[in-house]
């Protein structure tokens, strides 16, 4: 856009560059210590004002302060310091930063910077945005990564530390939420108006200052003396009483874990209608997109509830991991995001113990380690300097991969011990910020183990390594010999991991408990006592590192699996790391799906669900036309009398777990197996469903409504896109939403698509619809033909934080290189900020699918011919 550059000292004008522009870092001339904010939005301009005034400490005399501004019109700006006032010149760069420049020197002390200001709400969802409901809008703000910039002049980087004291003029139908608590309520200015002031916060970063505004409800609790409230808008009040009671119990259990007890004064959590990420953990006002935080008394599913409760301690954990202690800089994100990830789970494992949650977490891992894998992995500590760089480390890496990293060392070193480490490192940085460093080296400190040593191989090097195992019984003992080497072939050979390698075995026919080595070379060979008939090499699934076995290893826990005597995270485990050798081309898919079979025969583990997932995807990726029919059949043949088990009705106070192998078993069968009855009780089922007639149990509804549209037509469909409009929860919403993908039909694909481009379908939504059509084999290429020729409407529909990135990531669904080649070709004409390594993973990953495809295609072909017989 064509964007005006002044300098004047009444009327200064701020026009925002292109994203593309670099980002710089702040001069330490000035360190913000105090900001006094007034914000006012206006819903009938669809803008706010603003004032701030900026206490700071000059390191030395300057007559120029530099601090980050995007999109904001100035008014009025001064430099206070002692009983001296100078109007300040202002000078904006493309940087997003407004040089503030006063006639005379200011001296090196405390300083004031006051300036007044007006912004627009935006439709970005960045900064301070409209969020729409259903009948009014809203003013909401997200401010991470780098986007308080665009509702207030600030030092807006995460060391900048300061107390806010924060205010609001709102309408007076009106309340706002934000860090602090409400400490005044007084009528106007003006009539129709109110002004709230907030209690002044704790030391925080920019990117966690909050203020919500609308007519919110809200149900309140408490948890250990700290008043907790859940709050959405007025029609959905009635869904917020399963999130209050997760919050209240996550802050307890908190509570009791940290030294350091919970630090604020209070607690919101807030549902809004539209927000770009699924939640922000703001200090003491943690924002929720509404479809991760509601869940209806009666017809939310368990996974629904379980995803609800994760998401909400996740963000609880934030409170001290970002909030409380916050990474110097945005290159250590994952003490943040990988440290409320480890967290997330561990207050369900004591309150929902059915929901299998350690289990989720090897399927978390997973999630990172398939990232890993790529050429085109990084360091979870990535050099970032540009907003754009700064967007694109928020990934598996820094979540997924850093969590699974901090599992590792505390199964290495004992729960006991690695909880007083981390307490240690929350009592040293409470209210600053660490980095990397200084987490690792205060924890090897308390611990009195070299985990610093670990930890920092993990962190500065990417990747992943593949341990490989050979064992033999020599002399009556066991010789176990472990090898390590990068999975990736982007990472120099030599290069070394220092691995906490856990192990169980069997010995004499007794499963011997868990013992641990650290392997820090490239092999080394151990002597264990008695022979063992089968060892494997990642007990309990801690471990960060793929495992290879020997053919007479992998047979002998394929035996061990068959007789129970691998735990459920075991087996998924070893299903994960014999897909990605598959994936490597070092095993072959016939020897996965022989695994997967063995697995649903002896039972019903809930690993058989990670084993369903790569059926689905070999049903999409792998298969060719004129195998499918016998592929099918395979299908029937394997899941059917598991199907025939579990039935489609749940029995009363079943295990969770047991309802989500029965929607996954189902799912599997119709989906890849195209099971002729299993298609036809979905579409039965639903249909009572939409009539009225009988309400389909919550942990099959999604799983009935995908197979009942895989062979409907243009009548249901119109019946799902009708129940999307007038739908009485978020979740239904998005249960018909979602399954539109699933309808076959070009002309409904080509439709479904059109209305993820169009006005219709909130910004934050239209990614997950792109990316449900580009997974289904039969919609990608017109989906991706549509992509193209709407690009320019897309980006300009879909600026917001990752969603783009996201588009740009579902290309990876194409398996040939055909399109790996055009999907190139476009996005080197088409470029997309911030989705640079996005797409590098995109198309590394359609090249590994069209190799392997090829690689797998005659033994896949054999196997299905000899499972037919």
């Amino acid at each position: 856009m064509a964007c005006r550059r002044r300098a004047l000292a009444v009327l200064l004008v701020f026009c925002a560059l292109a994203a593309v522009t670099p980002a710089q870092r702040l001069l330490r001339t000035a360190l913000p210590e105090h900001y006094n904010l007034h914000l006012s939005p206006d819903f009938a301009t669809d803008t706010f004002a603003g004032r701030v005034d900026i206490d700071v400490q000059l390191a030395q005399p300057t007559r120029t302060i530099v601090l980050n501004a995007a999109e904001l019109e100035f008014h009025e700006a001064y430099v206070i310091a002692g009983e001296l006032r100078q109007t300040a010149s202002v000078d904006f760069s493309a940087n997003e930063t407004a040089a503030l420049t006063v006639p005379q020197a200011i001296p090196a002390g405390r300083a004031r910077i006051s300036i007044r200001y007006t912004g627009k709400l935006n439709d970005q969802l960045r900064g301070f945005y409209l969020s729409r409901g259903s009948n009014r809008e809203y003013a909401v703000t997200q401010m991470e990564p780098t986007d308080a910039r665009r509702a207030f002049p600030s030092f807006d980087e995460p060391a900048m530390k300061a107390t806010f004291a924060l205010s609001a003029t709102i309408d007076a139908r009106d309340t706002a939420i934000s860090n602090g608590r409400v400490v005044s309520d007084t009528p106007g200015p003006g009539d129709g108006k109110h002004t709230l002031q907030f209690s002044t916060t704790a030391r925080m970063s920019t990117y966690l200052v909050a203020l919500i505004v609308g007519d919110w409800e809200c149900l309140q609790g408490s948890a250990d003396g700290i008043p907790v409230r859940v709050c959405g808008t007025p029609e959905r009040k009635n869904e917020l009483a399963f999130a209050l009671e997760a919050a209240e119990f996550s802050l307890r259990y908190f509570n009791r874990y940290f030294s350091v007890k919970y630090p604020f004064e209070k607690l919101d959590i807030v549902g809004v209608p539209d927000f770009s990420a699924g939640a922000m953990e703001n200090t003491a006002a943690i924002v929720f997109r509404e479809q991760f935080l509601l869940a209806a008394p009666r017809s939310s599913s368990p996974a629904q509830q379980q995803q609800v409760a994760q998401y909400i301690a996740h963000e609880v954990a934030h409170q001290w991991f970002g909030d409380l202690v916050t990474m110097q800089w945005w290159d250590d994100i994952w003490l943040n995001e990988g440290f409320a990830t480890w967290m997330e789970r561990r207050p369900l494992l004591e309150w929902k113990p059915d929901w299998s949650s350690r289990l989720e977490e090897v399927r978390d891992t997973e999630r990172a380690m398939a990232v890993d894998t790529l050429r085109s992995t990084r360091p979870v500590r990535t050099t970032v300097e540009t907003p754009a760089e700064i967007n694109e480390v928020f990934d598996a890496i820094a979540y997924q991969k850093a969590a699974a990293v901090i599992r590792m060392v505390e199964g290495y070193v004992g729960a006991p011990a690695y909880r007083k480490g981390i307490n240690a490192y929350l009592e040293k940085f409470a209210h600053g910020n660490a980095t990397g460093e200084g987490f690792w080296t205060t924890l090897a400190s308390a611990i009195g183990q070299p985990v610093d040593r670990i930890l920092s191989s993990y962190i500065t090097q990417p990747s992943i390594p593949l341990v490989d195992v050979d064992t033999r019984c020599t002399g009556g003992h066991t010789e176990m010999t472990l090898a390590q080497r990068p999975v990736s072939d982007g990472v120099p050979p030599s290069t070394v991991w220092e691995i906490p390698v856990c192990y169980r075995r069997s010995r004499d026919g007794k499963i011997q408990p868990e013992a641990c080595t650290l392997l820090s070379t490239r092999s080394q060979t151990m002597k264990l006592e008695g022979c063992s008939s089968w060892v494997i090499a990642n007990a309990d699934a801690r471990g960060y590192y793929r495992v290879g076995y020997t053919d007479d290893g992998l047979a002998a826990l394929r035996a061990a699996m068959k007789r129970g005597e691998l735990t459920p995270i075991e087996q998924t485990s070893l299903l994960n790391d014999l897909w990605a050798l598959v994936w490597l081309n070092n095993r072959s898919v016939d020897s996965y799906l022989a695994l997967a079979s063995q697995l649903v025969e002896a039972g019903t583990s809930p690993a058989i669900e990670t084993a369903l997932v790569r059926v689905n995807l070999v049903a999409d990726r792998f298969i060719d036309e004129r195998h499918r029919p016998a592929f099918e059949r395979w299908v029937t043949q394997m899941l059917s009398p598991l199907a025939d088990r579990l039935g489609w009705v749940p029995l009363a106070n079943e295990p969770d777990e047991r309802r989500d192998l029965r929607a996954t078993v189902l799912y599997t069968l119709g989906y890849a197996g195209r099971d002729e009855r299993v298609l036809r009780e979905a579409r039965r089922l639903v249909d009572l469903h939409l009539a009225g007639t009988t309400t389909l149990d919550p942990s099959l509804t999604e799983t009935a409504f995908d197979l009942a549209a895989l062979t409907g037509g243009a009548d249901l469909y119109e019946q799902y896109f009708s129940g999307m409009t007038h739908a009485a929860t978020r979740r239904e919403q998005t249960l018909f939403r979602n399954a539109l993908s699933y309808f076959t039909a070009p002309a409904l694909q080509k439709r479904t698509m059109e209305y993820a481009l169009s006005t219709e379908v909130r910004s934050q939504d239209a990614p997950g619809i792109i990316t449900g059509l580009m997974h289904r084999p039969w919609s990608t290429p017109g989906t991706w033909q549509q992509l193209k020729t709407n690009w320019n409407s897309l980006q300009k529909s879909m600026g917001m934080f990752q969603a783009m990135p996201g588009v740009v990531q579902s290309t990876q669904s194409f398996c040939d290189l055909e399109s790996r080649n055009d999907v190139d070709a476009f996005f080197r004409e088409h470029r997309v900020s911030g989705a640079e390594r996005t797409l590098a993973r995109a198309l590394e990953a359609i090249e590994r699918c069209a190799t392997a495809k090829h690689a797998h295609g005659d033994r896949l072909a054999a196997f299905l011919s000899a499972s037919g017989r």
